[in-house]
């Protein structure tokens, strides 16, 4: 039966001849036929040629005015910045990307600090964000600050971190969304490094070249030049 619908090993099937010759270089084959090889070579070598330098003098053209258009970008990301923050912004602070500010809008920024994109701030009432000098924010982080939320100089922060000095009561009482929040405050000292996706919680303290590995969970202080990760994160080492 299997040969009569499907024809031998070596001779085409009856039922389906034209997917059968495909087998023995038919239509379904055209990827590696002649007639396709062919087709490929329809440009004159010369035209080739002339297509890729072409293409390498517009490369080096474009190559040649990108630090401008990077410079035309990065200051209208400032003007945006300035326009949403209404704390102090030293000089020299680069905006890599736009920034969303909620709130009171009480940051400050200390010179030759980096924003990523999509960095998000949120201050209530009389609290502040308070951001060191020579800091790198990668992108995507956010910070909120409910009491205050300071973070010293050298401070390196990965990407898609949060930094929450406040958190929302949880009492079965009363639905959470009508429940008060709660906000101690948030320092992280000098010359620390956040890795990538951490979270960073109400009444924290990371000291001075602390490390925290990426997606930990912070929720204790860390001492200084403690290595720690995890959540909640631990400590498993010293920087030396």
């Amino acid at each position: 039966m299997f040969q009569a619908a499907h024809g031998t090993m070596q001779g085409e099937c009856r039922p389906y001849p034209r997917q059968c010759r495909a087998v023995t270089g038919g239509p379904l084959n055209l990827l590696t036929s002649p007639r396709r090889r062919r087709f490929d070579m329809r440009l004159p070598p010369a035209l080739i040629s002339l297509r890729s330098s072409t293409a390498q003098v517009l490369g080096l053209i474009l190559r040649s005015i990108e630090p401008l258009h990077l410079r035309a970008r990065r200051f209208a990301y400032e003007i945006w910045a300035r326009s949403q923050l209404k704390g102090t912004i030293a000089p020299g602070v680069q905006f890599i990307g736009s920034i969303t500010s909620e709130g009171t809008g009480n940051v400050h920024i200390g010179r030759g600090t980096r924003v990523g994109r999509r960095t998000f701030f949120e201050t209530y009432n009389d609290a502040r964000i308070d951001i060191g000098e020579h800091v790198t924010l990668n992108d995507g982080i956010t910070i909120v600050a409910y009491a205050n939320v300071t973070i010293s100089d050298h401070v390196m922060i990965g990407e898609l971190t949060s930094i929450r000095d406040s958190n929302h009561g949880m009492l079965k009482k009363d639905f959470v969304h009508n429940q008060p929040h709660t906000a101690q405050a948030i320092y992280i000292g000098n010359d620390a490094w956040i890795g990538r996706g951490v979270l960073v919680g109400e009444g924290v303290c990371i000291h001075d070249g602390a490390v925290v590995g990426a997606n930990s969970v912070v929720t204790k202080e860390v001492a200084s030049y403690t290595i720690v990760v995890g959540a909640p994160a631990k400590p498993i080492g010293q920087r030396l």
